[in-house]
């Protein structure tokens, strides 16, 4: 029987958005492109995500590539990196109706995400708007583990005593939904929120029927 429901955040519960950031401060379309693909939308970001390497380091690394095609950026990804980046992530108008509609129907709610810690913690106490239905969360960015790796599936499992065939996981990239189901957690792959709210209340009604 279902009773866990854990939501991967960026692209399910709340989008991650560099490029809006990057328009706001005024840039360039040619500066936004060449700033964002070097920083947040670069190959470092998973670094960040990995959390083994600190922030200052992944950001050098970040402007070190920035410096090789444009140069005269450096000052302006610094203050991106360093004060505009908080700015990046903002909740779905429906995470939050979505998630305590869940709990309030008996569900226990939980967060398996790809995420700096750092940045995670902000955002948890200053952006998202769902936090009181989340009973736990489990971020890569702590763990030093990342999706699709079997050990963050385990470790969210152990962490909070949950049996696999009581999960069901919600994540909008195909390999962290098979990471989840090699681990025996029941898995939705998120393309829109109409489409994998109707899965997710097909596979709870369908449970609910065997009960």
């Amino acid at each position: 029987m279902i009773k866990n429901i854990i939501f991967d955040i960026g692209g399910v519960i709340a989008n991650f958005d560099p490029i809006r950031v990057l328009h706001d401060m005024g840039l360039s379309e040619k500066q936004v492109q060449v700033i964002a693909k070097n920083t947040l939308l670069g190959p470092w970001w998973i670094e960040l995500d990995r959390g083994v390497m600190s922030k200052e380091e992944v950001f050098a690394k970040m402007l070190g590539d920035l410096s090789k095609e444009m140069p005269d950026a450096i000052p302006i990804a610094e203050k991106f990196l360093n004060e505009e980046i908080v700015k990046t992530v903002t909740s779905f108008d429906y995470s939050k109706n979505w998630l305590s509609d869940l709990k309030k129907r008996g569900y226990e709610i939980y967060l398996l995400t790809n995420y700096p810690g750092w940045l995670f913690d902000y955002h948890w106490e200053h952006t998202f708007s769902f936090t009181a239905s989340v009973k736990g969360a489990f971020v890569s960015g702590k763990e030093k583990v990342i999706k699709p790796d079997d050990a963050i599936y385990q470790g969210i499992l152990k962490r909070f005593d949950l049996t696999p065939s009581e999960c069901v996981f919600l994540d909008d990239r195909v390999e962290n939904v098979e990471g989840a189901k090699r681990n025996g957690i029941n898995a939705i792959h998120f393309t829109s929120f109409e489409e994998a709210s109707s899965e997710l209340e097909s596979v709870l009604d369908s449970d609910l029927s065997r009960a």
